[in-house]
């Protein structure tokens, strides 16, 4: 019976593995608007670590620029080691931006391939002798082990359903493989993970990232880019709009009872009540505001 983990597989030799990868990264974007999200996300880590040790150390000191000098250099601290963790994680599991930037356009390139199996088989035989490549997946076979390995893939934006596997399965099925991989955008239906344990056949899926890091690199073996998702810078006005968002009511909400209920714990809580009110006032803009929240019609033509 197959099993289940979360883990990358080592990158060597892929297709002889028998594990599942359940990585399932989030679908990339364009690189531009990842960037501004980055910036934004360290500098939101930075500000909660800085106002949970506020809160805190005013308590305890009194000399605010005391309170302000040790916060500072406490936050600096912890940001730091929470910064190196993340930083340790996603190099073990992670790709560099270009480099996640190259696998989807990859990904983009070959879903726009007349016989993308072309390619899949070229990167099989830089390893394995005995490969047979067929219409829709390239078969492995392995004489000394007495087993084969089928590598198909999934070329459609939407995610691997547990009706497109089906379909995958009911094409390969009848060559009675020990292993198969099979390489997607990313799997959309978290259902499918159950459902291969009923399968006697080992299963491996990739998603675009994985498949990059755990194929092309691993067998050094790339297919050429001949189509690009065109990348756009986020502007201003997107970013204001991303901020006075409707959705964005309740974390302005929630900031500011966390800051008034926080007041109450320190000597000076003029500041609390002060950050709380604009926060406030976000949380409304967002809420009521036009500008940002058109309502869109439900007849598209």
């Amino acid at each position: 019976m197959p099993y289940v983990t979360q883990q990358y597989l080592p990158v060597h030799n892929i297709i002889q593995m028998p594990q599942i990868s359940l990585k399932n990264v989030h679908r990339g974007k364009n690189c531009g608007v990842r960037k501004a999200r980055i910036i934004f996300q360290e500098i939101l880590r930075f500000s909660l670590i800085f106002l949970l040790c506020f809160v805190w150390l005013r308590y305890f000191l009194r000399p605010l620029w005391l309170v302000l000098l040790a916060t500072t250099l406490l936050s600096g601290v912890i940001y730091a080691i929470l910064f190196f963790l993340s930083k340790r994680r996603q190099d073990k599991l992670g790709l560099k931006m270009k480099e996640k930037e190259d696998a989807e356009n990859m990904f983009f390139s070959l879903s726009c391939a007349d016989k993308p199996m072309e390619f899949f088989a070229k990167l099989a035989r830089k390893k394995h002798p005995d490969v047979t490549k067929r219409k829709d997946y390239v078969l492995i076979r392995h004489p000394d082990e007495n087993v084969c390995t089928v590598l198909c893939a999934d070329l459609t934006f939407d995610g691997l359903t547990v009706t497109k596997f089906m379909q995958l399965y009911g094409k390969v099925k009848k060559e009675k493989a020990t292993k198969i991989v099979i390489c997607c955008k990313f799997v959309a239906d978290k259902q499918l993970f159950s459902l291969v344990r009923n399968f006697s056949e080992k299963f491996l899926f990739l998603d675009e990232f994985a498949t990059y890091q755990q194929l092309y690199k691993a067998y050094d073996c790339f297919p050429d880019i001949t189509h690009k998702l065109s990348g756009s810078k986020m502007t201003w006005r997107d970013f204001v709009a991303y901020s006075f968002n409707k959705k964005r009511t309740r974390g302005y909400l929630f900031s500011a009872i966390v800051l008034i209920l926080s007041g109450l714990f320190v000597r000076v809580s003029i500041y609390y009540c002060f950050v709380a009110s604009i926060l406030v006032t976000f949380a409304l803009f967002s809420q009521f505001n036009t500008i940002y929240n058109a309502k869109q019609s439900p007849q598209v033509l």
